[in-house]
């Protein structure tokens, strides 16, 4: 990210505004759509986290990555918004940010069999709970730590750690039946 784009912006100039948004949608719809469960609510959870990036870019320290902080940002925003919808108990999809996933291996035939195990984990990550789910995408996909985890979604450190553990153990169980 341009520190001269993000200067411009917090000017409030309209024009790096709009290339500001465009940026950070490439960059961060596949984060938000790994909490959706729709393409349109990605793209509103993204929304909501780009207001709060605009809104907070002040507090941006330019001796730290960008992507770091914008992440962190629209992670919490999407987190806050799905305590809100936790009542209708939305399920979790992992999108984009799998498909990135790449192996650089010449075997062709070893890619080809990883990328069919990438995609069944993939769809078995759908039937776990909602808060499981989370804490699953938070941690393998993330790299977020337990104690932050805990710390995001209201829940003691070792609740975050089991989540883990039994996203692992049903997963597990989930491909033996294929």
């Amino acid at each position: 990210m341009e520190l001269e784009l993000i200067k411009q912006c917090l000017k409030e100039d309209r024009r790096a505004q709009e290339t500001f948004y465009k940026i950070c949608y490439a960059r961060f719809i596949g984060t938000a759509s790994r909490y959706a469960s729709s393409k349109e609510q990605a793209v509103f959870f993204f929304n909501l986290g780009f207001v709060k990036l605009l809104l907070n870019l002040n507090q941006f320290n330019t001796e730290n990555p960008f992507d770091y902080w914008a992440k962190r940002v629209l992670i919490n925003t999407i987190l806050n918004e799905l305590k809100k919808e936790k009542r209708e108990q939305e399920k979790v999809l992992i999108t984009d940010d799998w498909n990135s996933i790449s192996v650089n291996y010449n075997d062709t035939e070893y890619e080809e069999e990883l990328k069919a195990k990438m995609e069944l984990i993939k769809e078995k990550v759908q039937f776990l709970p909602p808060m499981t789910k989370n804490v699953f995408n938070l941690y393998a996909i993330d790299g977020y730590k337990h104690h932050e985890i805990a710390s995001m979604l209201d829940i003691n450190e070792n609740t975050s750690m089991w989540h883990y553990s039994d996203a692992k153990k049903k997963i597990r169980k989930l491909l033996e039946l294929n």
